[in-house]
Formats: C-alpha cells, structure tokens, sequence
C-alpha cells in the first residue's frame, strides 16, 4: 500500500474521518495502529525492528534525562546513538565494507573470508534512525524533555504519513501537536487534499513518466554523450518530482489531522548556489546534518582550512546515508568539494561578475548563477544514477566532453521521447513553472489558492486529478522509498 494507491487513498479517508470522531485521549492509539498498519503492509517482517528501535530511544531517553552529571548524560548519549547507528550499519552498511574489504584484500593479497550475507534493507531505516538520534542527542542537550508517554512517543517514531521518507521531523514540533486536540477545520481539510492532489500531478505525470526514459539510457550499455547528457538532466526533474510529490502527500496527509509537518523543498533548481541548493533541497535532512554532524564538529574551530574539514565531512556523511555504494560516497564528497570551492573563491567569483559587467545586469547574473548550479548538481548526478563507479567515471566523461551537446546530438537524443511523452512533459512542465512561479512572485502559492474563489479552486483541482487520471501512470516506487 504505497502513498500512490486507491488502497492507501481509502486507508487514509478511513482514519482521517475516525480520527475525529474518537475522543481525543484515544487519538494517539488510532494513529499508532495506523501507523503500523500501514508500515506493515510495506515491510511486515520489519515491525519487530521498528518496535525494538523505538523502546529502545524511548528508554535510552529518560535514562539520559536522569543522570545528573553532564559527562554520565553525553555518555549515554553515545551509547544510545552507538546501538541506532548499529542498526542501521548492519542493515544497509555491512554488506558495502564487507565487499569493500574483499576487494582491497583480494588487490593486496592478503586472505579475507568473510562470506556475503543476505540482507534486505528495513523500509525507512534510514529515516526514522536520524529521527532517533536527534530525540537522543537533543534529550542529552538539555532542548528535549524526554517523552514519559509511550504511546505519543511510538507514534512520533512511527507517524505514518512521514515515516517512509520524511520529512525528518524534531521531536520538539513533532510531539506538541500530538499531543494537542486538533478539531475537523475546513481550511485543513482543504489544504492538505490540494497538497495529495499535487503530489499525485508530479509523481504520476512527470517523475513516473520520466523513470523509464531515463532508466533505458543509463541501463543502456552504450549510450551517447548527448543521451548521458539529457537523461542526466532528466534524472535531476525526476528526482525533484518524485521526492518532492512524496513530501507533498506527507505534509498533505499530516495536515488532513491537523498536524504541520516541515516543508522539504523550496524550488531547488532555481538555487543560486551549491549553499542555497541545500537550503531548499531536502531541508530537513540538511538541517540535520547541519545540526548533529556539521556544527559539533566546527564548534570551536577558527582556521578556515579546519571548517572545510568539517563541511567535506559532513557531505561525506550525507552521501553515505543517501546509499551504501562508492558512487554515493563520491557524490557526497563532489558536493562538499563544491561546498568549500564555492566560498573559497567567493570574492574573486564576484571580482569577476563585477569585470564581466553583471553587477548592472542583477537578473542576467542571477540566471547565470541558477544555470551554472544545475549543471553542478546535474554533474554529481550522474554520480548518484550509475550502477558503479566504472560506469560513472565513463558517464562523467560523457557528460563534460563539448561534442555531447552538439545540437545534432540532442536532437537524436530527445528521439527517446515518444510524441506522446514529449508532449505531456512539456505541458505538466510548464504547469508547475507557472506554479512555481506563482509561489516565487506571490508568496505561498497554496495561500494564493485560498484566496480564489470555490468554481476557480475546484476546477483546477479537477483539472490535475482528471490530468493525472488519463495520462498519469505509476509503475514506480518512490526514489527515496527504499532509504
């Protein structure tokens, strides 16, 4: 039962409308076994993990809460992130060191036995596990009473609608509103359908779409240079189309029952920058990293040259949280290594714009910026896309060589469009820029919603439903599902 399903639309209209007629003491049991339902038919043989991890932090919480010496509660602190890390790490890591070290030893020489072991990757592990230790480390700080109610608590650590990928959310907003009756609004409802509604536009319309286009081109065992080009470009759409529609059910969903989950994208590909790519790409995991790996590790640093050590550090780790491959590893750091590029030549980067002339053209100058950002973030892509590193290197080749975006190129490149595909693309394509550029010009483009009239709201309402009805298709899970 995926978030894009009749099942899981008739499961989520269930709840919503028991939610509201169960007294509100008992709402945290309903959205407990909502929660588990729903993550049950995902990954039933998983439930057992979910409970372990989350008597576990529930435990580990109150135990840090009690000590009354700082280094006893930054010592349990460490033990409770040990164990999620653990968990995580045998799961999703071990098989990934264990060929790692296989392959150094078979190329030194040295005897290494260790067979390989089947192991299927718990649904949203990922997730929930950062969720976990932020609870903890937060906990230790002192920013977190630790939660005494164990229900309230599991169903912070199991909230259906964000449990599969995100939005990582603090246990701080979180909480609160689980704990405070939310009454049947109007405005709520209204909000949170249209929000499922654009979900279902992007991801059926565009990111379900685009998949197989893009997949033939990289599974391909000799694509073109303009291929790599294009389907790289494509792959970047897609992406941003289907983690960003999962994130749009989700805070839909969670809005449904009163609750306001955190935004997670804010237009990425009009960044102007690496830096503002990740403040508007999956937020609440760069608030993360930003938060637990990033600012412990600079606190007290002064030396440049010791700060980049941590932001290379960091995007090491986000890459390897994104998967359990070198090709990841390599992406993370290429984004850290941008990180750092970027604010060492900052001033010279403006010296120049100012030479060129681009200071008297500031919107000439922004979209060169925007442009010469996608195009980074393309590049470390085909980084995130290939199966493996000999095969990234060589679409990394393909990708900077100047004769893969020959025009002739690119023409026999988009022929991997049927007329039908190229046509849709294009029209849901400019949909969600004039969207996008509602939301960059009037503020909240879901406000701008509200203020039009119920004939105007309902008929583009339809307009998207009908649209994704006829045209959509869904044959895909969501990238970020298998995180």
């Amino acid at each position: 039962m995926t978030f894009i399903s009749i099942e899981f639309l008739l499961f989520l209209t269930l709840i919503v409308g028991t939610y509201y007629m169960v007294p509100h003491r008992y709402r945290w049991v309903l959205l407990l076994l909502a929660s588990y339902v729903f993550y049950a038919t995902l990954s039933v043989q998983f439930i057992p993990l979910l409970l372990i991890s989350t008597a576990f932090t529930y435990v580990i919480g109150i135990l840090i809460e009690k000590q009354e010496k700082k280094e006893q509660k930054k010592r349990l602190m460490w033990v409770g992130v040990s164990v999620l890390v653990f968990f995580l790490g045998w799961f999703k890591y071990f098989n990934f060191v264990n060929d790692s070290l296989r392959s150094f030893a078979t190329w030194s020489g040295f005897d290494y036995d260790v067979p390989y072991r089947e192991i299927v990757l718990p649904l949203a592990i990922s997730f929930y596990t950062f969720q976990a230790i932020s609870y903890v480390v937060d906990v230790s700080r002192g920013k977190q009473k630790a939660e005494r109610h164990y229900g309230y608590f599991s169903v912070y650590f199991a909230f259906f609608p964000q449990l599969v990928a995100g939005p990582i959310e603090r246990a701080k907003k979180l909480l609160p509103q689980l704990k405070t009756e939310q009454h049947l609004d109007y405005g709520n409802i209204s909000y949170g359908t249209q929000r499922i509604i654009w979900g279902f536009f992007k991801k059926t319309l565009i990111a379900d779409r685009l998949a197989p286009i893009v997949a033939s081109v990289f599974n391909s065992p000799d694509p073109t240079g303009s291929e790599i080009v294009l389907a790289t470009m494509l792959f970047s759409i897609q992406l941003f189309a289907d983690f960003s529609a999962c994130s749009d059910i989700a805070i839909g969903c969670a809005r449904l029952l009163g609750i306001r989950l955190s935004e997670n994208f804010k237009q990425p590909h009009f960044a102007v920058s690496i830096a503002d790519f990740w403040n508007r790409w999956h937020i609440t995991l760069s608030m993360w990293l930003r938060d637990y790996i990033f600012m412990p590790l600079a606190k007290g640093k002064k030396k440049r040259e010791q700060i980049y050590g941590a932001i290379l550090a960091t995007f090491l780790v986000s890459g390897i949280w994104h998967g359990a491959a070198w090709n990841f590893v390599l992406w993370g750091l290429i984004h850290g290594i941008y990180r750092v590029f970027g604010d060492h030549t900052k001033q010279q980067r403006e010296k120049m714009a100012s030479w060129v002339g681009f200071d008297r053209v500031p919107t000439l100058h922004r979209w060169w910026k925007i442009a010469i950002t996608f195009q980074l973030v393309c590049f470390s892509r085909v980084f995130f896309q290939s199966h493996s590193m000999a095969e990234a290197f060589s679409h990394a080749k393909l990708y900077v060589t100047p004769s893969s975006w020959a025009p002739s190129g690119m023409m026999q490149a988009i022929q991997m469009f049927s007329l039908l595909d190229l046509i849709i693309f294009l029209v849901v394509f400019v949909i969600v820029h004039l969207f996008q550029h509602i939301e960059r010009t009037r503020g909240s483009a879901w406000d701008w919603m509200a203020r039009q009239s119920a004939v105007t709201s309902v008929a583009i309402n339809l307009f998207l439903i009908v649209s994704a009805f006829l045209f959509g298709v869904s044959s895909q899970g969501f990238v970020y599902g298998g995180f």
